[in-house]
């Protein structure tokens, strides 16, 4: 069995990420500003405060709070980074429910032949599931048979809300063929070069 060509889907989510980078990065200042004022003043005030009640401890503490407030400080940006990852991820997987249905057709289709042992139940999402015809799951189940598979997979009336996709649902076992678990299979991998486009380094 071939193996299943993604380049085309990594290709679409690095162009995605980059249109919406600007929007990201823009927000992510304005953030890190805030995070970065709210902190200064809050070493501020502890400062003056120190100060005022002892010189003799005033240099000791003044350095353990400016520390912690710098602590404070990296966590809060980092969770910020984190969520704005999140959303380039998320705005990614929307941008891919609509695609064209033919491409719809070809990534599940390939990823159907790549899972399906032959005699379970297909779930459709909810999401773009124009594709989700009797004539698709007749050419994936003749195209299991010539694999040397069962080709009874059958479909459930139901759809499996909030996905694009299918769900291969086994007796016992459950398949996510969608493009959000596909994006999550390959995040670990993709998620360091989003990042660099989200946040380059700074230009000397």
């Amino acid at each position: 069995m071939e193996r299943l060509d993604t380049k085309p889907i990594l290709d679409q989510i690095q162009a995605d990420a980059r249109q919406a980078a600007d929007t990201l990065l823009s927000e992510a200042r304005d953030r890190a500003a805030a995070i970065s004022e709210r902190s200064s003043r809050r070493v501020q005030e502890l400062v003056e405060d120190t100060r005022a009640k002892a010189q003799a401890e005033a240099d000791l503490l003044e350095d353990r709070m400016l520390r912690l407030a710098g602590l404070e400080q990296r966590n809060l940006f980092v969770a910020a980074k984190r969520e704005l990852i999140d959303r380039a991820f998320e705005q990614a997987i929307q941008t891919l429910n609509k695609v064209p249905g033919d491409q719809v057709t070809r990534v599940i289709g390939e990823l159907l032949l790549r899972y399906a042992a032959g005699d379970e139940t297909l779930v459709a999402g909810e999401i773009n599931d124009a594709f989700f015809t009797p004539d698709f799951i007749r050419d994936i189940n003749q195209r299991l048979s010539q694999s040397g598979r069962q080709g009874h997979l059958c479909a459930s009336e139901g759809r499996e809300p909030g996905v694009c996709g299918v769900v291969l649902r086994g007796r016992n076992s459950q398949v996510n063929c969608t493009f959000a678990a596909l994006m999550e299979t390959r995040r670990e991998e993709m998620e360091s070069a989003v990042a660099g486009i989200l946040f380059p380094p700074p230009q000397e």
